[in-house]
Parts: C-alpha cells; structure tokens; sequence
C-alpha cells in the first residue's frame, strides 16, 4: 500500500483491520506499580514478560501514549457535576473551583504532566505475519489457506459483497481469537488488561493528529459509524452478513492539514473553534542500541515517563521470528563472513577488524539462540516529540535523545522520512522501512518495562496536590468507586478511605482538607472529633458559620442521656446489643459470665418498655438486688446483682456518664443533622493511651470516654440511614484507634465501611498508626500513609499497602516529610504525593501546630537570613 494511505479500512471493539489485510487486536494495560519494587522484586514483572515474549508467536505493537492532565478540563467537568447538584453549598464551592483553575494555571504555566496510557497490539492474521516459517508443511498449508481465500473471494463476488467488506463470522473468529490472550496477557503484564473499546480505538486514532497539546481538540466520538452493515443471499439461500467500511469517516480522522516543515519537522494545522491551532510534530526513530540485556536498570521506556517532564509518544513494533529462522540466518550469515574471509586469503590480502568483530558476534549470538532456544524480535522503535515553537521542539528532541543515550539508545529524526514515521505509527499501520530496524531477544524487549506506571489519582474530581516525582497535579473524587462507571477500572469497590501517620505528619490536615473539600463539591459531613481539634471552626474560608454545626456534649444540662445508645442507635435491635455490651465492657463482663445474662434480661425487659434508657436498666438491676430474697435467690446470682449494683452506681458518678446513661422522661439533646458539617465533640474526654499495653488496665473515665465513642459511632449508622442516599456523605473518625480497641466499636466501624459503597457514605478512618487499622485495611478504597515512627509500623504499612518491604520502602515511609505521604488510589497504584492545599488560608484554618504565621516568618528569617517571599501563593503543607 502507498505510505500515505490512511491504514485503517475497519474497526470493531479492540480489532483493527488494516487495508494490507491485516487484524489487530489492542488492549489497554492498566499498568503496575514498579517504584517500590526491590532490584529482586524488579524480575517479577521482567520475566513475566519475558516468558510470555518467548511463547508468543505474532507480531506485536507497544503503544505508550501521553494522555496531558488538563487541569482546566477536569476543574470543568467537576464544576459541570456540581452545577446539577442542589446544595447549601453550591455557589462557595463554585467559587473555590474558579480561584483554584486560577491559582492552579499560575503554578503550572510551564509545566506539561502527563498520564501515560499503555496499548498492546498483537497481530493476528498469521498469513500476514511479516517473516513467515519456512517450514515446507507450513508453506504448503499457506498454500491451501491461499487458494481458500481465492475462492472466499470469488464466492463474495458472485453473493454481490465487495472484496473490502469484512464479514461478520470474520470478526466473530478474530473476536474469538483475541479473546483466548486476554487471560496470558494479564499474566505476562501482572495487572488488569482490557480490551480497547471502539470508541476509544478511534479516539487514539484520530489523537495522532491533533493540533494542541492537551488533545483538546479531539473528543471521543460516541456516534463514529466504521461501516455499514449489509447483507447477501449465499447460492444455499443463507444470509450472509458483512459490513462495508466507511472509507470517509476514516479520513476525516485525519482532517489536519500535514506540512513538512523542513527535513524533519511536520506542522498540525486544523480550525479549532474559527481559530487556527498549530503544532510543531517530530518523529525520532531508535537506528542502534545495545543488543545486551543489563536488566534490571535498562527500563528506558518507563524512565522517559518518569523523567521527562513534556509528553513523549512511543511506538515499539516488534516482528516475531521463529528460533529456527533467526539461527538459519545467523548460520547463513556467518558462512557469509567465512566465504568474504576465504576470497580474501586468495587474494593474498587480509580482512578488516570490523569483519573480524562481525564475524565473533555472529558466532555468539548463534551460539546464545541455539543454547536458549529464545526467538527473536525485529523491532521498530519510534518517538513522536511535540512542542508549540520549534525552539522547544529542539529543546526536547536533544533532551529525550540523551536520556536515551544513557542506555545506550541512540535515536534520529532522519532526513524527509518524517511522513513516513508518521503513518508507521498509526494504530493497524506497519513499518515501511527497513533503514531503523533493531534486532533483539525477549529479554531486551521485556527490559524496557512495558505496563511499569507511575499514573496515580482520578483524574476528576478535586485537587489535593502533587506528586513527589515531576509534580504532576492529582485529583480525586471519593465516591468515584462506588459509581460503577463503564470503563473505569478500579480494582477497589470501597468509597471507605485510610489516613495513617504520626503526630505531626500532616495525618488531621490532610484529613479536614478532604472533608472541607468533598463538601464543597457537594458532599456532607460527620466529623467525630474525641481530642476537640475543631473547637475554634466557627466558619471556614468560604463556608460561612450558618453552614457549621458543633455540638460539644457536656457542657450543658440538656446534653445529658443524648449518648445514650437507646437514642443514637438507629434501631431498636441495634440499641440492645450496643446496650449490652456497654454495660459488660464498663462491668468488666464477659459473655460466659453469670452476670451478662442478668444484664441481657435487664436490657430486653427495659427495651420493651416506654422510653428505654441505660438509666433505667441500671435502676432495674438496682432495684433487684435491692428487693432480692438471698433465701429464694442462689447466692452465685445475689453475689452477681450486688457487684453489678455496686459497680455501675460507682461509674454513674463519674461526670462524663451523664452522657451515656440516659434517664426516663428526660429533657434531652436530640442529635439531628441540618448542616453540611456537623462537628461532634465531647468535652474532658480522656481516652486510654493507644500505646499502652492492651491488658493495662483502664480507669473508669477512660471505659466511660471508650464506651461514648462506641454510641458515637452507632449514631453514624443512624446517619448513613437517615440522609437521603443520592447524596455523598463522609464520616470522619479521627483517633479511631480507641474505637477498634473494643470490639463492639471495631463491629460498627466494619459495618459502615462494609455498607458505606451502598449508603454513599465513606468513613474517613484516620489513627496514628499502621497497626490500629487492622482487617479494615482489606475493605478499604484510598489509603494514605503520611510519616511513621517506627520500623514495625512502617512494614506494617508496607504489608497494608501490598507494597515489597524493603529496607527502602520502610526508611521511605519512616523519613516522608511534613505533608507528604504514600497514596493508593482505588486503581491499585501507589506514589508519594505532596499535600497541597493551594491558598494560605486553607493551610491557617487546618494548620494544628502551635506557631502562628509570624513566628515561622521569623524562623524563616533566622534560618535563612531574608524574608520568604510566597511563589505563586502557594502553600505546601
């Protein structure tokens, strides 16, 4: 075909049927996490890929494209969402998402971060396999399936169906085919491979044309029509059903106008909303590298994601050759040598070194092939650089050709073959020259650590910060898991999310700028605070004090019995069993104890009564002991009244009880929630040490502060049934480390995170330790590991994480700085993130440090001898 036709005459799904006759088959690799890995760990996804490289037997297509994070687009799309909301909100959080887009495109003026999506194309029509077997049987079968295809082709014709048209049993066949990879490639890759849909398929098609560095101006094209379907009479009587390409709609795809901008550099122009857009495109081809394999540290394409701070394009296309083929070749070569070698003696003259040097590697590489049976590979390689101008496409066409350099890559844009690279490139295409044709092993292939990502986030929803590495921004949307959207990929169902971190790591801040943020996209929110943090949140940036709730129980009269289990529970039958197992736990009670089941009795019976209250289960329990006959009673059961009698009237005397235990026809506190935050807090409470031995035992203020938490947490169950379900809510549980102390606490907190997907509601779990979280870790969507103290903690993390536990990973997670932390998204990826709040007023209000702004002016004086002056007003927490 000629070099500037358009290759694509069909697609369907995942299958790329090309004008040449061949059918690819793409898929998308979601990608795996590869920078905590360990230089051992690294041979996991190595020789996966290798193995599944030396089985295979097609012709195969890398696609690494750069998919730019459009900061504008995504604050857009999440401004869009919250307009077809209706919340109390609604016009602050607008406000916030128009300074953010500002504030964001100040800081990101000269920046280009980009996601990189990975594609991998396997080839599947074998009669169009670029280096057949020589194989006398096989020839002779390529022969029939010839002479087959002839008469195919004849049949079409006499049923009235073009030579073009593709035949639905066709696809279905190929479908088939491409289906049977689907389970070796997510094998070969170690993550989540999916086949490429057609719209998809099309979209990259058409993004090899775009004019804009953010593809601004290519969108999916959900009414895309490839062909048309039609239908023919077989000489049977059968209706035979094929479909007939659209030859236009293909070329519309590339409605760019294509100027060669000298020997090699193309110019995109194309109208873009009634103004000219423009880019500057340069295509660099691989011409020699290394046929050496010094795995690991030879990943030179996941380096140029991770190093190169402007969006690099890659295309590998990699021709398989049988082990057979490539040591006939290699034999045949040498044999060549030997003969140049021979003329030369009887020329009486001697052969150069470079013959010389050709022949040995000839005999090693025959040798290698022989002894390991390996096949090999003939292998493309091209790079697509864009800029704006051409200075920077200069700029960045030296940068990426030395970062290749380091691997002994050696890349060129080579002198009026820029069209041709151009079409190469395109999804179905193939290799029209065989100028920059690169011979290597499995291993050299797989070396280059195809899949390895370093995405991280959503990609919607709102900003939290930055990467650590080439601070690319990251988004997220917390109910995003629970959406269920097509084509999403989350490998998490769990809208639930975990914040661990030491005292002082940024753990509370990053905690309330999740909530203050999800709020203002239009979530609400519980926010259960033991240690009274938020006392002084009378209003925030943008919420004013109107749309803030505090409750501080305690301290006032009417704030007594509003704990009280029988009034926070959301059911009857939920009220009794926490009742229970509140008056066991302050009793000391074990469920194999006499004295539960007086305490089980007393429960049901003041349960069916009018008004039920642990006051007055404690006042049946009272009366009991205090009526008992020690002559019609056991004295096991009198000695069990008195000591619960005795027992709970002593706890009735501390002052925070007054919460707790509720009295019948009390005037009391009804807990309602009619704000987007409600703050809950409980004055003097005094919860154990979490670091104390677990058989220390409690003081009575410390069992009553635990047992509060516990009715705490059973009125969020009343929150997730109550709020209307539409609506995304979150519940905020600092320090929940004293609740999963006590099982019932661990049993309600399961609950809601097990329910939360369901109920829309997401528990915002936040403890200072890796080891407080325990089996929630399993349910649990996000994670966020801020800085840990200790070593244990630190692989405890690592473990949650399901992260290698390195001595690098744990001195990483243990030296993380103020503010930054390990995030895994819902994808399954991980990555260390800065947390920024973006405005300085943000940092103020969720700042719990003690210093105030001009003293850490004044340090920042004394430390560095002038005033800091604030770039772009930005504030890293």
């Amino acid at each position: 075909m000629s070099v500037l036709n358009f290759p694509v005459r069909h697609v369907d799904n995942n299958l790329v049927f090309a004008i040449d006759g061949t059918v690819t088959a793409y898929f998308k690799v979601a990608g795996f996490n590869y920078d905590f890995l360990s230089e051992d760990d690294k041979f996991g996804p190595f020789n996966a890929q290798r193995a599944m490289l030396y089985n295979n037997k097609y012709d195969l297509h890398y696609v690494s494209e750069p998919f730019p994070t459009d900061i504008e687009k995504i604050i857009e799309s999440t401004m869009d969402d919250m307009k077809a909301k209706d919340y109390e909100l609604k016009e602050y959080g607008l406000m916030y998402m128009e300074a953010l887009r500002e504030a964001l495109a100040m800081q990101r003026a000269n920046t280009e971060a980009s996601d990189y999506h990975q594609y991998f194309g396997v080839q599947l029509n074998a009669e169009k396999k670029r280096f057949k077997e020589t194989n006398v049987g096989l020839n002779a079968i390529q022969s029939i399936r010839e002479f087959i295809n002839g008469i195919t082709q004849q049949t079409r014709r006499a049923m009235g169906l073009h030579a073009t048209d593709v035949l639905e049993s066709e696809i279905q066949m190929w479908q088939m085919q491409s289906d049977t990879l689907l389970e070796s490639l997510r094998i070969a890759f170690r993550c989540r491979v999916e086949p490429v849909s057609t719209e998809e398929t099309i979209y990259l098609l058409e993004k090899e044309f775009s004019v804009m560095q953010n593809n601004a101006d290519v969108m999916y094209r959900q009414d895309f029509k490839a062909a048309e379907r039609v239908e023919a009479i077989t000489e049977e009587g059968d209706i035979q059903v094929g479909y007939r390409p659209h030859r236009k709609s293909f070329l519309e795809l590339r409605e760019t106008n294509i100027e060669e901008y000298g020997p090699t550099t193309l110019k995109f122009s194309r109208m873009v909303n009634d103004e000219e857009k423009h880019l500057y495109i340069r295509y660099l081809v691989v011409h020699s590298m290394e046929s050496v394999n010094y795995f690991p540290n030879f990943e030179w394409l996941y380096t140029l994601q991770t190093r190169l701070s402007f969006p690099i394009s890659t295309s590998v296309r990699a021709y398989h050759q049988s082990n057979d083929r490539i040591v006939k070749r290699l034999s045949n070569k040498r044999l060549e040598y030997r003969d140049q070698k021979e003329e030369a003696m009887k020329a009486d003259s001697s052969t150069d070194l470079a013959l010389n040097q050709s022949e040995a590697g000839t005999i090693q590489a025959e040798a290698y092939f022989q002894k390991s049976g390996q096949p090999a590979y003939a292998c493309s390689i091209v790079f697509k650089v864009t800029a704006e101008n051409i200075k920077d496409l200069d700029v960045r066409s030296s940068e990426l050709k030395q970062l290749l350099m380091n691997y002994g890559i050696q890349a060129v844009a080579p002198y009026g073959e820029q069209l041709t690279l151009m079409m190469e490139k395109i999804l179905g295409s193939k290799q029209f020259t065989n100028d920059y044709q690169i011979e290597m092993d499995s291993g050299v292939l797989a070396g280059m650590m195809f899949g390895a990502s370093s995405n991280i986030g959503d990609n919607r929803g709102f900003f939290i910060g930055y990467t650590h590495n080439l601070n690319k921004p990251v988004f997220i949307q917390p109910d995003l898991a629970a959406k269920a959207y097509e084509g999403i990929g989350n490998l998490e169902d769990s809208i639930s999310a975990l914040v661990a971190g030491a005292t002082g790591k940024g753990k509370s801040f990053y905690m309330n700028l999740y909530m203050y943020l999800s709020v203002l996209t239009g979530s609400r929110a519980l926010v259960i605070d033991p240690k009274g943090d938020r006392k002084g949140w009378k209003s925030l940036p943008l919420i004013p004090e109107e749309f803030i709730s505090k409750w501080t129980l305690g301290s006032e009269e009417e704030d007594a019995g509003s704990l009280d289990p029988f009034r926070t529970s959301p059911s009857i039958d939920e009220a009794k069993t926490i009742a229970i197992d509140i008056l066991s736990f302050l009793s000391n009670v074990d469920i194999d104890d006499f004295r539960y089941a007086i305490l089980s009795s007393a429960v049901e019976f003041v349960a069916s009564e009018e008004d039920p209250c642990l006051g007055a289960v404690i006042e049946r329990i009272d009366k009991e002991f205090k009526t008992a006959n020690i002559e019609q009673i056991s004295e096991q059961r009198y000695k069990a009244l008195e000591q619960l009698s005795e027992g709970l009237a002593s706890f009735q005397k501390v002052h925070l009880a007054k919460l707790l235990v509720g009295q019948r026809h009390q005037k009391y506190k009804v807990l309602e929630i009619n704000k987007p935050i409600q703050i809950l807090m409980v004055e003097n409470l005094e919860l154990p040490d979490i670091n104390a031995n677990r058989t220390t035992k409690l003081l009575p203020k410390e069992k009553i502060s635990e047992a509060i938490l516990i009715s705490i947490t059973a009125f969020t169950k009343q929150y997730m049934f109550k709020q209307d379900r539409s609506i995304h809510k979150i519940v905020l549980q600092d320090e929940a480390s004293s609740i999963d102390r006590n099982a019932t606490g661990r049993k309600l907190m399961d609950f809601i995170v097990r329910k939360g997907r369901y109920y829309n509601t997401t528990l915002l779990k936040g403890s200072q330790n890796a080891t407080d979280h325990k089996e929630d870790v399993a349910n649990m969507g996000m994670k966020f590991s801020f800085g840990l103290r200790t070593r244990d903690e630190a692989l405890e993390m690592l473990e949650f994480l399901n992260l290698p536990q390195t001595k690098a990973n744990v001195d990483r997670i243990r030296e993380l700085s103020r503010g930054n932390c390990i995030f895994q998204d819902i994808y399954g990826r991980s990555a260390v993130i800065k947390v920024d709040p973006v405005f300085p007023d943000l940092y103020s209000a969720f700042d719990s440090s003690t210093s105030s702004e001009a003293e850490r002016e004044r340090e920042r004086n004394k430390k560095y001898g002038a005033p800091t002056v604030r770039e772009n007003n930005r504030a890293v927490v």
